[in-house]
């Protein structure tokens, strides 16, 4: 999790204040009681759901930790093996600013493990104490009155709110004060500038997966709504990746089906892709094989649990990808496409964004790499041979023609057994032209 300076002082904070939070001595002493973590993925089971809830955090905590333990040994034997020189002090100086991939504290430690249950609180529910509390001693009840709350909300229920706060800076809704959240975004002399958005990456991605079961002209009609309006233009983001997730699982007509366009390339490590559509007419790129990620023809949505051992990855070509809530803000989605004829395999990463800039976590590549490594297991039970390549795609509004995607650090590390580094496009889609409802 990367946080800025703001947000890092205020996860500090809460986790000081934790230490006076009541019960915290006797969740802590029951806490203990089971640690170190046995291994193996099955845990004892304490008869407090709260402790069983926490323990299932840091196993997963402890097995993350252990995957990219794993793959950077297997790194260092494929280089050692093939002859390929150690990184270069570039490469070095680029792993010295990657601070995502450094190890984390012991989970086995009950205060490390407390300061990892208070992260998973934030990434859940956001930096609202009484949230992350809640989290921390009693995650399955603080997740079942947030999900109720969400199930309250639908495009009708949002619009309604966006609406009242527009007009009276109040919310009325109870079930909205577990899924939004409102700050000031700025302040000028005599003039306040707000912005309600969701609590969390998570609560957002939970409620984008709500809203694919809208029909499309709603989500269309309250988008046009949102990003209208200033204090909504990030919740329109959302409903733009709602959007988006539908076309590409219910298909592109011909007539609306953009085309993936070659962005240019910086050539720094990590690369910089960029693309300004405004410039002249670029013309379309060539994705790595004879096909587009776009088709007419729908896609069965498969939620994937990117922290699980991804069985429902397959090469199945109809199916699109949407992980299951994580904190990766790399890429939103991915499809498998299959060319048995030139024998390659793409792996198209999709992220969706309306911000002209976007930037991402190194864990994303991590993730990948993982994607990878399961296509090309089932390339070999299947006997097929392949080469597996992976494309971004960045897919925004064809309102704003000038784009960055800023690939965080490690670009360049950990891919001699499965290079993640690829060739980026973007893919303009026509929210304005959409019709109205």
């Amino acid at each position: 999790m990367r946080l800025n300076s703001g947000l890092l002082l205020t996860f500090l904070g809460l986790c000081y204040s934790l230490y006076l939070w009541p019960g915290l001595d006797i969740f802590r002493e029951s806490l203990q009681k089971y640690l170190p973590l046995p291994d193996g993925p099955t845990l004892p089971i304490t008869g407090h759901k709260g402790v069983d809830a926490a323990l299932e955090v840091l196993r997963i905590e402890r097995e993350r930790e252990r995957e990219k333990a794993v793959e950077v040994e297997k790194e260092g034997r494929k280089r050692v093996d093939s002859g390929i020189p150690g990184p270069s002090a570039a490469d070095q100086d680029e792993e010295m600013v990657d601070v995502t991939d450094q190890p984390q504290t012991p989970v086995d430690e009950v205060d490390n493990a407390l300061q990892i249950l208070v992260r998973n609180a934030t990434e859940e529910f956001g930096f609202i104490p009484r949230d992350v509390y809640e989290g921390v001693f009693d995650l399955p009840g603080a997740k079942r009155q947030h999900i109720f709350a969400m199930g309250e909300l639908d495009y009708s229920g949002i619009n309604t709110m966006v609406q009242e706060f527009r007009e009276s800076r109040g919310i009325s809704s109870a079930a909205s004060h577990r899924v939004v959240v409102v700050y000031p975004k700025k302040h000028t002399l005599g003039e306040e500038d707000w912005e309600i958005n969701f609590k969390s990456t998570r609560i957002a991605k939970r409620m984008v997966e709500l809203l694919l079961l809208e029909e499309g002209k709603h989500l269309r009609k309250t988008y046009d709504l949102l990003h209208k309006t200033s204090e909504s233009s990030t919740f329109a983001g959302w409903f733009f990746e709602a959007i988006v997730h539908h076309k590409f699982s219910t298909g592109w007509e011909d007539e609306s089906r953009p085309q993936p366009i070659l962005m240019k390339s910086d050539n720094c490590k990590p690369p910089t892709f960029s693309i300004d559509l405004s410039s002249s007419s670029p013309a379309p790129g060539t994705p790595p094989s004879s096909f587009t990620p776009l088709r007419a023809d729908a896609r069965t949505v498969v939620p994937v649990n990117l922290a699980g051992g991804l069985s429902d990855v397959t090469l199945d070509t109809n199916k699109y990808y949407i992980p299951t809530v994580t904190n990766n803000p790399l890429f939103d989605s991915f499809v498998v496409d299959h060319d048995r004829d030139r024998r390659i395999v793409v792996i198209s990463i999709f992220q969706i964004t309306i911000s002209p800039r976007h930037g991402g976590s190194a864990d994303g590549y991590r993730l990948i790499r993982k994607i990878m490594t399961r296509v090309g297991a089932l390339l070999k039970e299947a006997g097929l041979d392949a080469t597996i390549k992976v494309a971004y795609f960045l897919v925004h509004p064809d309102s704003k023609p000038k784009h960055k995607w800023e690939m965080p650090a490690g670009w360049n590390k950990n891919n001699i057994l499965n290079n993640h580094c690829g060739e980026a496009f973007c893919i303009p889609v026509p929210v304005p032209a959409f019709p109205q409802v």
